[in-house]
């Protein structure tokens, strides 16, 4: 089994017991919005809880979108996806290995302790050096953070990273108060966190709801909505309801049967944008798998006719691809996007040439988030003579399970890429989490990575994908549209990343 490099620990997932607003009861949604006048309050229904308040040990995106909202970050991607500056307020390059990084010296913690340089040494060596944190391997490769004056800090890398600015945009690159961490600890700190973000927290009732408040001396100016709340609602069918019902006033990841529905609504409406996020299925190349047959991972891709399941469960909003780079990030291959293969009646030929007359049984880890498109999956393949036995994972466990390699051979996953680059394919790299390794894939990896010549990278890139595509260590379904249901009261465009910016969202009237 692959030595895996990301993380060495489990989540951490708070068990948390605090004080909330002055009405606490989540459960009775509809009344308070309804209360609440103009920008007294904006509540957002997601399928799942927060795993952790430690933006430096997460990888689940349903965190990553409450946390933006509570911590900032050197620098962060507008909606275009584009860099702009957040805590810093100008960036150079003074060799290939080193950046000096000029910081705002207006900002202050929730705690009201100021920002300052020390913040963000602490922060990105907290991440880089930590080899227990899930984010660990995004920042592994700084190899001191210099605090040259209050506002200025000097980052050195171990070897050149064309992908340093990506990096500190991500969600993961967050800063935290040194001082007030060193005083409280972890245990303490991340039970009532402090950021620099235009929220701050105010509770979480675990499986309930995590309520935050704006904090009025935000850098950026005092941000308008007095309250936010994320509540956890995992039944589709209660998302939509609570929405119709003006319960909530977002709705993540609607069911496509209740899309006309949520339309035909007055004063909800459906929000549709894409997303990164690429559906797609690992396959193990290790010895003594099934899937280490090259015939079964090929007969595997045959199988699956991917527009049938955008067009019968997602109701169109997806796109075919073969690739996890999708079009206007760094290193896409457009000739493997808006395309797949299918041939059932070839998958079938591969299986008996490879001597599975009694076809073959695979074992498939699935997030279930996604249990409906792993069952019709499953179905397309039975269809040829493989057997997928579908194991069904909840969320924070699938992600535990994940990056401490405790799946089987064969992954369904769901996949971002907040990086807006090639590198996201570093999870196929000898140590990563993917199960597949490739030596070829491998060396073009690492030539990637240190690579500061994007046209050369754009190629080592693609050059990867035509190696995935053609050995299939990744079956690759479709790439995703963000489906939200959203109340007319909000003028809210959904982000490419996923994340809410709750700063953003505005009032219509």
């Amino acid at each position: 089994m692959k030595k895996v490099i990301l993380s060495s620990t489990l989540l951490s997932i708070l068990a948390l017991s605090a004080c909330g607003f002055d009405d606490p009861d989540n459960g009775n949604t509809s009344e308070t919005n309804e209360e609440a006048n103009g920008y007294e309050l904006i509540t957002i229904a997601n399928p799942a809880d927060i795993t952790t308040f430690d933006p430096h040990n997460n990888s689940v995106i349903t965190t990553s979108a409450v946390l933006v909202n509570l911590y900032s970050k050197l620098v962060q991607r507008d909606e275009s996806g584009d860099i702009v500056p957040d805590l810093a307020t100008e960036w150079t390059p003074i060799d290939e290995t080193t950046w000096e990084f000029v910081l705002r010296d207006d900002v202050t913690f929730h705690n009201g302790d100021a920002f300052t340089a020390n913040d963000v040494a602490f922060s990105l060596e907290r991440v880089a050096n930590d080899t227990s944190l899930q984010q660990h391997s995004t920042f592994n490769q700084i190899e001191t953070v210099e605090v040259v004056d209050e506002y200025t800090v000097r980052i050195t890398t171990a070897e050149p990273d064309p992908q340093l600015l990506n990096r500190l945009s991500v969600p993961a690159a967050s800063i935290l108060p040194k001082d007030y961490f060193e005083e409280v600890g972890a245990e303490s700190f991340f039970q009532s966190p402090v950021g620099t973000g235009p929220f701050q927290y105010e509770s979480w009732q675990q499986d309930e709801a995590v309520e935050l408040s704006k904090y009025a001396d935000y850098f950026e100016g005092e941000p308008n909505w007095e309250r936010v709340r994320f509540s956890v609602v995992p039944e589709d069918s209660t998302r939509v309801s609570e929405l119709l019902t003006n319960g909530v006033d977002i709705a993540f990841n609607i069911p496509t049967a209740d899309m006309d529905r949520i339309d035909n609504n007055e004063g909800t409406h459906v929000a549709l944008e894409p997303i990164q996020r690429v559906i797609q299925l690992w396959l193990s190349n290790e010895e003594g798998e099934p899937t280490s047959d090259p015939a079964v991972r090929e007969a595997i891709d045959l199988a699956i006719e991917n527009q049938v399941i955008i067009d019968e469960i997602l109701n169109g909003s997806a796109t075919a691809t073969r690739t996890h780079i999708t079009p206007g990030n760094v290193g896409a291959d457009e000739s493997l996007y808006d395309t797949y293969e299918y041939d059932p009646d070839r998958a079938i030929e591969l299986l008996e040439e490879a001597g599975y007359d009694d076809g073959v049984t695979i074992n498939l880890s699935v997030n279930n988030y996604y249990t409906e498109m792993a069952e019709v999956v499953g179905g397309m393949l039975s269809d040829v003579g493989i057997t997928a036995n579908i194991e069904l994972i909840e969320q924070s466990q699938f992600a535990n399970r994940l990056f401490n390699q405790e799946l089987d051979e064969a992954i369904f996953v769901g996949w971002g890429n907040d990086m807006f680059d090639g590198s996201v394919l570093e999870f196929f790299k000898d140590g990563g989490v993917a199960p597949y390794t490739n030596p070829d894939i491998d060396e073009l990896l690492e030539e990637a990575a240190y690579n500061m010549n994007e046209a050369e990278r754009t190629e080592q890139y693609q050059e990867v994908q035509q190696l995935l595509a053609e050995d299939r260590g990744a079956v690759y379904l479709f790439q995703l549209q963000g489906r939200y249901g959203v109340n007319d009261r909000l003028d809210y465009t959904p982000r490419l990343d996923e994340l809410y910016d709750v700063n953003d969202i505005e009032l219509t009237e």
